[in-house]
């Protein structure tokens, strides 16, 4: 468990030096980086940290089926079967013990929004994953539970597989920060994984979380570069240098 005035470790030394001795507890963050950059990864060691830690933790999937994410990180030889996975990839919606086929809790009325509320409405006619739906699953589910890092991965698939595509800014901003603070008001730290948009325009993640780690991978000849770099963190000092790191059968290392 994290003591007070202790850093959040997010299990990757060379991270953690970078971001002053770790994360601020209670806080939200974001992971940026394009698809194969090793959001996800890292996402994982900083659940995998909490596990050893003696934390409870939860993973909001929505890239990948919670199989499939087991199964990647096999090598790596990581026990997941304690990390408590709400399941938001379109089709089976389950709260699941990672590496466990039995079924634990069915999510139910996770289809629409409206139904969720008790509103007296026709469900929807197909899966509806939005920011607004796992919010409230989030606060159904976490009713007693004492879940002190969350990984939400990834808000841009969010965005991409939700039925009701909205372009009023506003209302997503505000939707983000209504989760955001209630994750905060629970005292859980936060990471949440993005793929980068528009440079000109600032999304409401970027805004709202409390720092953000960019991953980058590029091809120089034949040879896979891959960087990490802390873009900011507000209330902690940081390392603004751009560092390299690795992903191996020993996990996420940098430097």
């Amino acid at each position: 468990m994290i003591g007070a005035g202790e850093r959040a470790s997010i299990g990757v030394p060379g991270l953690d030096r970078m971001l002053g001795g770790g994360l601020l507890p209670g806080r939200p963050y974001l992971i940026t980086g394009g698809t194969g950059s090793g959001k996800t990864i890292l996402g994982l060691s900083f659940l995998v940290e909490g596990l050893r830690r003696g934390e409870e933790v939860l993973l909001v999937a929505v890239d990948e089926p919670p199989n499939e994410i087991a199964e990647n990180v096999r090598p790596f030889g990581w026990d997941l079967n304690a990390v408590a996975t709400l399941d938001a990839n379109p089709g089976l919606r389950a709260i699941r013990r990672m590496g466990d086929v039995q079924e634990i809790r069915a999510l139910s009325d996770l289809k629409s929004m409206r139904d969720l509320s008790g509103e007296n409405r026709p469900a929807a006619q197909a899966e509806d994953i939005s920011i607004q739906s796992i919010h409230l699953k989030l606060r159904q589910q976490m009713n007693g539970r004492n879940f002190r890092r969350v990984v939400v991965d990834s808000i841009t698939s969010i965005r991409r597989f939700a039925l009701k595509i909205t372009a009023d800014a506003q209302a997503d901003r505000t939707e983000i920060q209504s989760l955001l603070r209630f994750l905060s008001e629970q005292d859980v730290t936060t990471l949440i994984t993005a793929t980068p948009g528009n440079p000109n325009v600032l999304a409401p993640e970027e805004v709202l979380t409390r720092g953000e780690i960019l991953l980058t991978r590029k091809w120089v000849a034949d040879r896979s570069v891959r960087q990490i770099k802390i873009v900011r963190t507000r209330g902690s000092a940081h390392d603004p240098e751009r560092r390299p790191f690795t992903i191996t059968n020993q996990g996420f290392i940098v430097g």
